[in-house]
């Protein structure tokens, strides 16, 4: 998150303008320098879902006359990566007493069932809430897994033309071992030389006729097993 900049040419004249009433040794114009430096506007740009955004607003109400000069960003940030589906942020000071606030929303790579919720995984390896509405047509991840290692298996496979949405189901195994559901072919892939793997693969889906197969096993790469 960063704190966007503002001309120095208009913080020089604040400056000059509190400086200025403040030399007039009077009450009322000391209290109208306190408070034209209050935070009185607090903007929230984004595209995540209405009712996420109507939360992650109400979360900002705290920072509501505080001076704009000494806003501490930590705890702007802390508010917001309190919302696991925020990938990225902004926020904009716009003196004397506005904070605008960007959003960007996280892509959701797959969900999966953690103590019986349902639970989705964002692009940033966060956990998100099952109760939040996302595109129906996202894989399953079977089993206990690690987050990195999913990650690694995503790029791999990225890598070698797939998406994830060309599967429907991601089995892991104790070994981090991956079996995949690609149509209703059960792919077996091995623990290691990922690559070598996935480049059969394709080579399989492109120039055979796969309709009949229930599994491609490329767990031995020297005895690859369709059946």
């Amino acid at each position: 998150m960063t704190l966007q900049s503002i001309d120095k040419g208009k913080i020089y004249l604040y400056f000059f303008l509190l400086f200025f009433l403040l030399s007039i040794h009077n009450i009322n114009s000391l209290k109208f320098v306190k408070n034209f430096f209050k935070i009185n506007k607090i903007i929230l740009e984004s595209e995540l879902d209405e009712n996420l955004n109507e939360k992650i607003y109400n979360s900002m109400h705290q920072f509501y006359n505080y001076n704009i000069f000494s806003i501490n960003a930590d705890e702007i940030r802390e508010k917001l990566n309190e919302f696991n589906s925020i990938s990225e942020y902004r926020v904009k000071k716009e003196f004397p007493s506005v904070i605008k606030i960007e959003l960007k929303p996280t892509e959701i790579l797959a969900y999966y069932f953690e103590n019986n919720q349902k639970i989705y995984l964002g692009e940033n390896g966060k956990k998100i809430n099952g109760n939040e509405l996302f595109k129906d047509n996202l894989p399953l991840i079977v089993g206990q897994f690690d987050t990195q290692n999913f990650f690694t298996l995503k790029e791999k496979l990225m890598i070698h033309g797939f998406i994830i949405e060309d599967f429907k189901k991601f089995y892991s195994y104790k070994s981090k071992r991956w079996d995949l559901l690609y149509n209703s072919i059960i792919i077996k892939l091995p623990i290691d030389d990922l690559d070598n793997a996935l480049i059969k693969l394709k080579e399989i889906i492109n120039n055979l006729d796969i309709n009949n197969l229930n599994v491609i096993d490329l767990r031995n790469k020297n005895n690859i097993i369709l059946s």
